[in-house]
């Protein structure tokens, strides 16, 4: 279970009957609902992590339809106000973290320097023969050695992001034996000679499927941030791929202009 996850206190739900009785009608109910979670969600009223009532409470507490309820919860959920957990229900989300795709900044010290706790979890790990696919994104041959590794990541215990790291097998030979919830930067600096470099980053919004929705406790369709990468080491030659899917409401993308300006300037 995850600790970060809290029950509130006793709290008052409902909206006054003077309060419903002077919202424009013209706005739909399901927004006036939106309205008061988000300025409890505001004011701390509810805390990240704290847990609303269940669909069926909530709809007789303000004497709607579960159907209204249901398309409030939907619009915040895609704010990133809540989240919904399989099976658990809907909580607060946590405040997002800041993220910088390009920097060569391991998730973990990225995660520490937020005053946040990062967590890793290996799913699996595997040696293949490679695809047409994965040896296009590696410029490696069809059916040579590929180890696939797939991994849980977490922050305040939370899970947020599932990442599954494709690597050259002939490059780094006996990686699998090592542990593999550590940084694999410093792994492969320390362990392999090789010094790794962020390139050709793609991202787009999607929705999670079976897979990764189930390592992430979330419902199939979730809002989700694909994002995917392929790495060079020092002699340039792509050493490994990744791609990740981040709940949508864990995180900011911020990404440095620094370096371009100094191109610029310097050009």
């Amino acid at each position: 279970m995850n600790r970060a996850l809290i029950i509130p206190q006793i709290i008052h739900w409902s909206i006054p009957n003077e309060t419903r009785k002077s919202w424009d009608r013209k706005i739909p109910y399901h927004m006036h609902f939106r309205d008061h979670f988000a300025s409890m969600i505001e004011a701390q009223t509810l805390a990240p992590g704290s847990k609303l009532p269940p669909e069926r409470t909530l709809a007789e507490e303000f004497e709607i339809s579960r159907v209204t309820v249901r398309q409030a919860l939907i619009r915040m959920e895609a704010e990133g106000l809540i989240f919904r957990e399989e099976r658990r229900g809907w909580f607060v989300s946590p405040p997002r973290i800041r993220y910088d795709p390009t920097a060569n900044t391991s998730f973990t010290e990225s995660i520490t320097k937020q005053g946040r706790v990062a967590g890793t979890t290996v799913l699996s790990k595997q040696q293949v023969a490679a695809s047409k696919w994965i040896s296009n994104l590696l410029r490696c041959a069809v059916g040579v050695p590929i180890f696939i590794i797939s991994r849980l990541r977490s922050v305040d215990g939370r899970a947020v992001m599932v990442e599954q790291i494709h690597v050259n097998a002939k490059r780094c030979p006996g990686l699998l034996d090592y542990p593999l919830d550590q940084s694999m930067t410093d792994l492969m600096l320390e362990k392999f000679g090789i010094i790794e470099h962020r390139t050709q980053i793609s991202m787009r919004p999607t929705a999670l499927s079976d897979q990764p929705a189930k390592a992430l406790g979330a419902s199939v369709g979730t809002p989700s941030l694909y994002l995917s990468r392929t790495i060079l080491d020092q002699l340039k030659e792509v050493v490994e791929f990744d791609h990740e899917f981040w709940r949508h409401d864990a995180i900011d993308i911020c990404v440095s202009t620094v370096g371009n300006l100094e191109e610029e300037t310097n050009g």
